[in-house]
Formats: structure tokens, sequence, C-alpha cells
């Protein structure tokens, strides 16, 4: 599956600058480019499950008896 195909054509020419930038950096500068990404997409992947936690509601209801726990 060819996923630039999948892209809008405003995402397909923004990944083709990219590619053309990456290309003059040195392998030193595109190793840490690359942990930066990595980084990136990890921040990225947790906030998505915060986000979606909290629209779903999910482990509100152990939040809500560790709190009645703690009072009681």
């Amino acid at each position: 599956m060819d996923i630039r195909k999948e892209l809008p054509l405003e995402q397909q020419f923004e990944l083709q600058v990219f590619e053309k930038q990456v290309q003059g950096l040195s392998q030193k500068d595109a190793q840490m480019l690359l942990v930066q990404l990595k980084e990136s997409m990890l921040y990225q992947t947790t906030t998505f499950r915060e986000i979606l936690k909290d629209a779903w509601g999910i482990g509100k209801d152990v939040d809500i008896l560790g709190e009645a726990l703690a009072e009681g």
C-alpha cells in the first residue's frame, strides 16, 4: 500500500519538500531528526489516547472511586 497516494495533495507536496530538505542532511543530523520525529510520534499517540479516554469517559469511574475512598 502506498500511503503517499492516500494523502491529500497538500500533504503530498509537504512530504516532497521535506524529502528534498532531508537529502541535504549529514548522517548525524538525520539521526537526530529521526529521534525527534519518533519522540513527536510518541507524544502524539499519548495525547490522542488521553483525548479519547476523556471523550469516552474511560477511567472516570476509577477516579471517582479513588476519591471517595480517599475521603472516606
